[in-house]
């Protein structure tokens, strides 16, 4: 007790001298920071942070400018994602599955007269583009069109931008070419060696806008039919002489002979670039028509293809792969894809093998299967085909049949598979 009595005082004693202390030196209580916050004195030291680092006063607008640059990115990445967007739409259109859909074939209204027009605007009709009939600069002439929305949205709907195609077809009768060509050849015989020849006689360009940009090219339906037509006719007026009349003398032009009208076809494509196709029939006219309109719907595609690094490489599913799941799924677009390696065979050639025999090893227990060796090599030949562009079903053929044979059972590395190389 006496030695807890001694001890007694001399605690207190500590105790309120360290009660003392704290009382002289109170606590750092943090400040509030909300926005009813008492400003801070002036000249009084920044407050200490959490760890006891004292914090770094922001200069005035400091705050603001950070705001502003982070706004600025924002719209910046918007504005980058927008045109991303807009060439990925503008992409899309120009795919040869959908580019057709924007051209505009512009027929001038003079092709309609003859009696056979039908069968080519039949043709014509049956593609997936849009046809018009307007007057042209040049009588019976077709010209094209392409029709590009724009991926920006109005009020109004899309807006389209029009374009003008440079290629012009004209339409020449067979008895007014080969006046033009006669002239064309009298022309540059009664010239000059030096001289260019007038290739208005064929085809009056000059006082056309804009003719040095086109391309022309003329087409003659039934010539050979007019030319014989007319040496039958020769032939009976030599067999009656006294029931001709003035009027009824062939022109100077049936007589030009099969080499002056290629000299004459020459000197069109060397001097104007302008090349001259022969038709026999309508129907053809009307191919030929359809022809040129998908190769200049695709046009830009391939052009933008040809503008890449690597135009070969092209981009999406094919140049990624398939994709094989571990249940087998893919298996079968894989074995299609290798079958579409080989020269000139079609993704519907491959599909089409493919759905036949799924799989390699099913080709190779058919091959097994047949008796002779040429049953092996015209196993696939017989396999029809769907064509998506004519709709007409046809065969692989034994040349492609040959050749997968081969490349299934051969053990010969250097082994040319295809013969036409």
């Amino acid at each position: 007790m006496a030695g807890s009595g001694r001890r007694g005082p001399g605690l207190a004693a500590r105790q309120a001298a360290a009660w003392e202390v704290s009382e002289s030196e109170p606590e750092n209580e943090p400040e509030p920071c909300g926005p009813g916050a008492a400003p801070a004195a002036a000249g009084s030291p920044p407050a200490a942070g959490p760890a006891g680092r004292p914090r770094r006063r922001r200069a005035p607008g400091e705050a603001a400018a950070g705001r502003r640059e982070r706004e600025r990115r924002k719209e910046q990445q918007a504005l980058e994602k927008r045109r991303r967007r807009e060439a990925a739409a503008a992409w899309r259109l120009l795919r040869p599955e959908r580019c057709l859909r924007l051209m505009e074939v512009c027929a001038d209204p003079g092709l309609l007269k003859d009696p056979g027009s039908d069968a080519w605007v039949k043709v014509l009709s049956s593609l997936d583009c849009k046809c018009s009939f307007e007057p042209q600069a040049i009588p019976c002439s077709i010209t094209w069109r392409r029709n590009m929305p724009s991926t920006l949205s109005t009020p109004d709907g899309p807006m389209v931008k029009t374009e003008e195609e440079k290629e012009v077809l004209v339409l020449v009768e067979p008895e007014d070419f080969l006046k033009r060509l006669f002239s064309l050849t009298q022309s540059f015989v009664n010239a000059l060696s030096a001289s260019q020849p007038d290739l208005n006689q064929v085809l009056p360009l000059a006082g056309l806008e804009g003719s040095s940009t086109k391309t022309y090219s003329l087409a003659v339906v039934g010539l050979d039919a007019y030319r014989r037509c007319n040496q039958e006719q020769r032939r009976q007026r030599a067999l009656s002489p006294g029931k001709q009349s003035p009027s009824s003398q062939p022109g100077p032009e049936l007589a030009m002979t099969q080499e002056e009208i290629l000299e004459a076809l020459v000197v069109l494509q060397l001097w104007g670039n302008i090349e001259v196709l022969f038709l026999d029939t309508w129907q053809e006219f009307g191919q030929h028509v359809s022809a040129l309109t998908k190769a200049i719907a695709k046009r830009p595609y391939k052009r933008q293809l040809e503008s890449q690094e690597l135009p070969f490489c092209t981009a999406g599913a094919w140049a990624s792969g398939v994709r094989v799941e571990k249940d087998g799924t893919g298996l079968w677009q894989v074995w299609k894809r290798q079958i579409q390696q080989f020269n000139r065979v079609s993704p519907a050639t491959a599909a089409a093998i493919a759905e036949a025999y799924p799989s390699p090893s099913l080709l190779l227990q058919a091959y097994e299967e047949c008796s002779t060796e040429d049953e092996k090599r015209l196993l696939l030949s017989d396999i029809p085909v769907k064509s998506d562009v004519s709709g007409k079903d046809r065969r692989v053929g034994p040349d492609l049949s040959r050749r997968i044979y081969l490349f299934m059972v051969s053990t010969d590395p250097d082994l040319v598979l295809d013969l036409s190389t």
